[in-house]
């Protein structure tokens, strides 16, 4: 269903990357896109997360970006943060960075939160990382017609709203995919300020990952466990676009 707005989304994450290579800092980027990084090894591991330069996840979008051949967000998600975490763990304190921003992009309706909640929720309040989501919608049901069950680790989420990321350095930011709806909601994990839908129309999608653009300069120039200021009314309702092709176009999945 993602097929129609590929290019929007190609096109958005190519201007984020582009917009933080020109923040202050060095910037060290980890791309997850299909199951390059989120699938499971035979012996139950996951493929190592590699960081390159904002360049080289440039360079990667323009072939790695797809409809999801791999697992869902929710799943492919918590075996991302896996897998960055391990990377920056088996690094020398004095290299790891000082802030790790983490937006996941796809849709974040499908597949069981239990454990991507749980794994959000202590990266955040243990680590400082911030973690945001654009919830692209191709026109399903609203997530706010969906609402998960708020086990103990989504509490522990909310409490840790306060928490963002470290210092105004060095920023890894984990790129993943997902699809939904409006209105501002915490998912599987994700405070609800730091989520954003976007579409079903690519004008939105569009609208939703400049927001996202702007929600991480914002997260890198603040301290670690100082508040990220979330998405605006103006940019949720920007990125709320209704999806104005013809039928035969949506119905061949043509852009």
């Amino acid at each position: 269903m993602l097929r129609p707005l590929l290019p929007a989304l190609r096109a958005g994450l190519v201007d984020l990357l582009d917009a933080q290579a020109a923040e202050p800092g060095s910037l060290q980027v980890v791309l997850s896109t299909g199951d390059d990084l989120t699938r499971s090894l035979a012996d139950g591991s996951h493929p190592p997360a590699t960081p390159v330069d904002a360049g080289g996840a440039r360079t990667a979008l323009a072939t790695k970006l797809r409809p999801v051949d791999g697992p869902d967000l929710r799943i492919g998600a918590a075996r991302l943060l896996d897998a960055v975490g391990d990377e920056l763990a088996a690094r020398a304190e004095d290299d790891r960075p000082e802030r790790v921003v983490v937006l996941l992009v796809g849709e974040a309706a499908v597949g069981d939160p239990s454990h991507v909640r749980e794994r959000i929720a202590h990266q955040r309040s243990t680590y400082a990382w911030e973690v945001a989501l654009v919830d692209v919608t191709s026109g399903g049901i609203p997530a706010a017609k969906r609402p998960e069950p708020a086990g103990p680790a989504e509490a522990a989420t909310e409490q840790a709203e306060g928490a963002t990321d470290d210092g105004q350095g060095t920023a890894a930011v984990a790129l993943a995919e997902r699809t939904d709806g409006p209105a501002a909601a915490a998912r599987f994990g994700v405070p609800a300020p730091a989520t954003i839908t976007a579409g079903p129309g690519a004008a939105g999608v569009t609208a939703a990952l400049s927001a996202a653009t702007a929600f991480v300069s914002r997260a890198r120039a603040v301290q670690p466990h100082e508040p990220v200021d979330g998405f605006s009314d103006d940019e949720r309702a920007a990125a709320a676009v209704a999806d104005t092709r013809p039928a035969w176009r949506k119905f061949l999945r043509i852009a």
